[in-house]
Parts: C-alpha cells; sequence; structure tokens
C-alpha cells in the first residue's frame, strides 16, 4: 500500500499525541513519506479516491459518520482504530496498532463489505435523501403521544401499528439499538434488512428480516405531535404529519479492513453481551 490516508476525530486527541503517534507508524511499516490527514467530521467534498486505505481514528460514531459521508468514488477498505469507548466497529485498538500494520503489510488481512441504506424523507416543503451503516429510527418526540405507522414491504402493506418508534436496521446495525429494542443480531456480512419496532402497543407488529433488495415505505400519523427520523443516532430530522419514508439498500457498501483471526462472535461477547470473561478460550 501506498497511499494511506488518516480520518481522525479531533475531539478525541486534541493536542495530537495519538495521530502523531499513528503517523510514525504508519510511516516506519510501510516505509512512505507523505500521509494526509482529514478531520473525520470535515470528509464529505473531498476526493479520496486514490487512497488504497483510510484509517479512522474515533470510536464506532465517528466511524458511522465517516462512512456516511464518504464520496461514491471512494473505493477502499476502511481501519477502524479505537481512541473511543465500545469500538464495536473498529479493526484494532490502538494499543495494538503496530501489530495492526504489520499484519496488513504481511497481507495477513481481509476486507468484509457492509451494505448501506438510503433513506428518502417527503415532506410537504421538501424532500431529503440520507445514508445510514446501522439504522434509520422513526420515532415520537420526549413528550409526544404514540405514532401510527403504516409499513409497506415491496408496495405491500406489513403491518398498521402504534408505538415509540420504529427501526429500520443493516446487519451491521443489529448489534446496536436494534439488538435494544429486541431485534435479531445479524451476520454483518449478510445483505438483508430488519425492521423491529420500539414499543408496540399492539401485538400486530414484530420484529421482521427481509430480504437486501426490499423497499421499504413508511407513513406516519401523530397529528401536531413531534416525530423524529434520526440516522445511527447521530443526524435527525423533524418530522411533518402524514410524511412519508423510503427506506432501501444504498448502491455503495463500505469495506471494512478486518484481519484473518477476526472471530465475530468474540467481538459480540466481549463488547455486547459482555460475558467474555466467562467464554473466552471455550472450545469444543
Amino acid at each position: 500500500m501506498e497511499n494511506i490516508g488518516i480520518a481522525i476525530n479531533p475531539s478525541k486527541d486534541n493536542k495530537n499525541t495519538i495521530l502523531n503517534m499513528v503517523i510514525e507508524n504508519v510511516k516506519q511499516v510501510f516505509n512512505i513519506e507523505y500521509i494526509p490527514i482529514y478531520n473525520s467530521f470535515d470528509i464529505k467534498e473531498l476526493d479520496l479516491s486514490s487512497l488504497d486505505l483510510l484509517i479512522i481514528l474515533g470510536g464506532d460514531g465517528t466511524l458511522l459518520g465517516a462512512a456516511r459521508e464518504l464520496s461514491d468514488n471512494f473505493n477502499a477498505p476502511i481501519l477502524g482504530v479505537n481512541i473511543g469507548n465500545l469500538g464495536f466497529l473498529s479493526s484494532t485498538e490502538i494499543s495494538d496498532l503496530d501489530s495492526a500494520l504489520k499484519k496488513i503489510k504481511a497481507g495477513d488481512c481481509k476486507i468484509q463489505e457492509r451494505m448501506m441504506l438510503n433513506c428518502e424523507v417527503n415532506l410537504e416543503e421538501s424532500k431529503k435523501e440520507l445514508k445510514a451503516l446501522n439504522e434509520v429510527v422513526v420515532a415520537r418526540g420526549t413528550l409526544s403521544r404514540m405514532v401510527k405507522f403504516k409499513i409497506f414491504v415491496d408496495g405491500k402493506l406489513y403491518s398498521i401499528f402504534k408505538g415509540d418508534g420504529l427501526i429500520i436496521s443493516t446487519p451491521t446495525g443489529s448489534t446496536a439499538y436494534s439488538f435494544s429494542a429486541g431485534g435479531p443480531f445479524i451476520y454483518p456480512d449478510l445483505e438483508v434488512i430488519t425492521i423491529t419496532p420500539i414499543c408496540a402497543h399492539t401485538k400486530s407488529m414484530h420484529t421482521i428480516v427481509l430480504k437486501g433488495e426490499s423497499i421499504i415505505t413508511i407513513m406516519v400519523e401523530n397529528e401536531d405531535d413531534e416525530i423524529y427520523l434520526t440516522v445511527d443516532g447521530q443526524k435527525a430530522i423533524e418530522m411533518n404529519d402524514k410524511a412519508l419514508i423510503t427506506v432501501k439498500k444504498n448502491t455503495k457498501s463500505i469495506k471494512l479492513l478486518l484481519f484473518n483471526d477476526y472471530d465475530y462472535f468474540k467481538v459480540i461477547r466481549k463488547k455486547v453481551l459482555n460475558n467474555s470473561k466467562e467464554c473466552d478460550g471455550e472450545k469444543f
């Protein structure tokens, strides 16, 4: 790899201590002189098509935000380096960076593609399009009444229900908000979409797993109360009553660089189920 860029969440490294260390390590391992540095919050308009690898320094939120903002001509893999808290989406911890870089140079790694969602919101006065790597959430405001949802899949009515909200999730997002609301874990490189209710008031709505090519249309009714649409828990839009939402697979996926010894189930135990001490080392 000759062209390696680094995107960093500056709030995680105010004095550039981590950034400078990473730059030095990358230069030494790959024997390259110049490494472009980007603010992870400001890459939307940048042309990164020449990169062979983009290293993202931060936590899950940093990677999610960057994934949504990357342009369609970006095709390089992403190496997530956790300098935040959970780091579920990260490929390595900052403490293991030197070992991780040497594995990459030796070819001891693989690329896993993760599907993203495209969300189109038709409001009375405008139309908005958003991308999501984890999920699209439609939910009531804090003091609002329950929302009435009509859900259509490929033009056919699936369910009408009242509740606090609705989560449309990718496999990557199945371990996030969808899991908290009772949704299933989905292996991350599959191409399926899950719809999970949030506190459904009736039994007419259950989590459903759909093929990745499904087109989901949602009509929301909440009179004059607040309704919000949120992508990846970061970007929110206030909705009006009778808003129409369409969610489908995005034409672009994100390529995550993982190592050959990557163990999805170990990551699930350690960072989601929190019982790794009981399970690590267990074998048939």
